[in-house]
């Protein structure tokens, strides 16, 4: 932004509807895609534990 636009009225409006426009787009719901990803890191733990009771039961 130049400095003539910087304290006119237009350069100011121009930044607020910036700045509503990222206001809006934070409250926006996050992806749960990263949700389902990060549930899927303790599948391991879980096939281990179960493993892990299975041979401790059968033994």
């Amino acid at each position: 932004m130049n400095t003539e636009n910087r304290f006119n009225l237009d350069g100011i409006e121009k930044n607020r509807a910036k700045l509503e426009q990222a206001i809006v787009e934070a409250k926006k719901p996050l992806d749960r895609s990263s949700q389902k990803l990060a549930a899927l890191t303790n599948l391991p733990w879980l096939i281990a534990g179960a493993a892990a009771l299975l041979w401790y039961y059968l033994k």
